[in-house]
């Protein structure tokens, strides 16, 4: 896995360890909050937090991460100057699901962060894209990384030429290495030994001219350079098998990481893993084995920071274990490795389970004979057995679709009945009736007694201007009883109406809870509905029912193509939008793919196109996301 480079103008952490003399979040917040940390100096502080949990393996929650950086982004969103704060909080929340193994989420957060530097610099960065196809090296999906490659290769060619007429911020030309690293590895894994050549001819030549501008002392600087020695590394390894020179490539990459000891300790620390993986194929393919155990003990001591670390162990051990001539225990390893990770080849298991029984076949020859007659009898019996199971496996699974069908047809009728119950009370009821008079009492107190009251004080300041001390000692306290009663009135004209607006979230996020637990039982779906404060404020309720409406389809989507477990529903204010995510962890990517164009997405996007807005289906094994974004504009009156 790359280390994610974005537009991190922080200054990264020194790291040992997660100790109990660095500060907490809470107590950097009260430091930011009380004025003993400036601006720099807590964005810095946050930072290196977030950094040492993640190099010390810790991940949390997103909804605990959201909640332990509240106050970092009420900072960041404070002023316009923070944009590179905004963008570090976008990335460590991806980072975290990254670690989480939680994809989708990641690259969901990773988009927010685009926005946020397309936003500030006006230029497109490479970090949905080169996640994207770290994610697809962690699965062994070679062909996808290229084809992610292939989108951005106009874009990344013409980095040499922006740099020199400096026409791109160096962070994001820094970027091309997210994606160019794994596609240089797919290559080599695939055995092309044109296209490894032709990427890293194109890295060599956006590095040596971001090499002319950027700061040799930056972290960036120094990161990029690791890389740009790890990709000779897939060069001579993997494609050219050249030992010498794959060698020489290794030593290259420990002096790029170990040579300059003012580097901050957790960068290193994060970076290590991914030389320690090298060295390890390295030793193990050459049979140089005490080295390869060596740094098997050192990969195993450090944190888990790879997705699929567990995997990575088992693996190297298991190959250990067969150039140990121990084969029964490097099958059992490799099988573990399996159980780590769904997505991994089967090649490593079928080539110890060869080395297994090769090495005991003599072992069997010598009772062949006597078990021919055995396995002849044996082979009857289980062509019988055979068939009798696939008869009943079919019946099974024709019973189970069947009841599957009806237990979907079930949701979905339960569903639609909730909607429209949902809307009829809507659109009966008219809460937003209530809110209108609750703000409409709360304008004519405030316009009319308020006024009227603020009108006699101001008469009275006249009359006691022009009258006998003695009388305008009375008017006076008159005058003070008349400036209370104003406040009073200001004051609960302020009240109601807030109120009035808060209520309006809380019902809905309510009907939003009920839809949901009326169709997704507890017992086997976990749902999360999350509102953001003042995000419906004055937004009209047929804009209401037809979100109500989006929720509904995307919910009968969830019901009939996936098999998801955990579904969430988000609300939120992302000026000038409204934004609505509906996303469940399912795996019906093709069921959902194939249902785009029908009526169902169809209703959903037209819902969101009627107010001017756009609604977007992105689903993959890891789950389905469906966004809709409305422009407020002119759906909320002027004040």
């Amino acid at each position: 896995m790359c280390l994610l480079i974005g537009m991190l103008t922080v200054t990264a952490p020194t790291l040992v360890s997660v100790a109990d003399e660095h500060p907490t979040i809470q107590q950097l917040d009260g430091q930011w909050k009380q004025g003993d940390l400036d601006s720099r100096g807590y964005a810095n502080a946050v930072n290196d937090w977030i950094n040492r949990q993640f190099a010390a393996g810790v991940h949390f929650h997103r909804d605990t991460l959201i909640q332990r950086l509240a106050t970092f982004r009420e900072f960041a969103w404070s002023a316009d100057s923070l944009s590179s704060s905004r963008i570090n909080y976008y990335i460590n929340l991806s980072n975290n699901a990254n670690y989480g193994n939680r994809e989708g989420e990641g690259i969901y957060f990773l988009e927010k962060a685009e926005q946020e530097i397309l936003a500030a610099h006006g230029e497109k960065p490479l970090l949905v894209a080169g996640r994207k196809c770290n994610m697809y090296i962690d699965k062994r999906n070679y062909k996808n990384v290229i084809a992610t490659f292939e989108q951005e290769r106009k874009y990344i060619e013409r980095f040499p030429e922006l740099l020199r007429s400096k026409a791109i911020n160096l962070n994001i030309a820094a970027s091309f290495i997210n994606v160019l690293n794994p596609t240089v590895q797919a290559y080599a894994k695939l055995g092309d030994a044109a296209g490894v050549d032709g990427t890293i001819a194109l890295a060599e030549a956006i590095y040596s001219e971001l090499e002319k501008q950027m700061k040799g002392s930056s972290n960036t600087a120094f990161t990029v350079n690791f890389y740009m020695k790890n990709l000779n590394y897939h060069k001579y390894f993997t494609t050219e098998h050249h030992q010498q020179q794959s060698w020489e490539a290794l030593n290259a990459m420990q002096t790029a990481l170990y040579a300059d000891t003012t580097r901050p300790a957790g960068l290193v620390q994060q970076l290590a893993p991914v030389l320690e993986t090298k060295l390890i194929d390295y030793f193990l393919t050459y049979k140089q084995n005490d080295s390869a155990a060596f740094y098997i003990a050192k990969l195993k001591a450090s944190p888990g920071v790879f997705t699929d670390h567990d995997f990575t162990l088992n693996r190297f051990e298991a190959e250990l274990l067969a150039n140990q001539g121990k084969y029964q225990q490097a099958f059992e390893r490799a099988a573990d490795a399996v159980q780590d990770i769904d997505s991994i080849q089967s090649i490593l298991v079928n080539d110890i389970d060869e080395l297994l029984y090769a090495h005991t076949e003599a072992e069997y020859n010598r009772q062949a004979l006597e078990e021919a007659e055995q396995e002849k009898r044996r082979r009857t019996t289980w062509l019988i057995a055979v068939s009798i199971f696939t008869v009943a496996a079919i019946a099974v699974v024709y019973l189970m679709i069947r009841r599957r069908e009806k237990k979907t047809q079930a949701q979905i009728e339960t569903l639609n009945t909730a909607a429209n119950i949902q809307i009829a009370a809507m659109e009966e009821i008219k809460a937003q009736a209530v809110r209108d008079e609750q703000k409409r009492l709360a304008r004519d107190l405030h316009d009319g007694l308020s006024a009227t009251l603020a009108a006699a004080k101001f008469q009275l300041e006249l009359l006691i201007a022009d009258s006998e001390p003695e009388v305008a000692g009375k008017l006076s306290d008159i005058q003070h009883q008349i400036g209370h009663a104003y406040t009073i009135a200001r004051g609960k004209s302020h009240q109601w109406y807030d109120q009035a607006t808060e209520s309006g979230e809380s019902d809905f996020k309510h009907r939003i809870q009920h839809l949901l637990d009326s169709a997704l039982a507890d017992r086997h779906y976990t749902k999360e509905v999350h509102v953001d404060d003042a995000t419906l404020s004055r937004l009209p309720i047929t804009v209401r029912i037809d979100l109500l409406r989006i929720i509904q389809e995307a919910i009968t989507n969830t019901i009939k193509h996936t098999n998801a477990r955990h579904v969430a529903v988000l609300l939120y204010r992302e000026d000038p939008a409204l934004v609505l995510s509906i996303s469940d962890d399912g795996k019906g990517a093709k069921s959902i793919k194939s249902s785009t164009t029908g009526i169902g997405i169809q209703s959903m996007k037209d819902r969101a196109e009627q107010y001017g807005g756009f609604l977007t289906v992105d689903s993959n094994s890891r789950g389905t996301q469906i966004t809709a974004s409305i422009p407020l504009g002119e759906l909320i009156p002027a004040s």
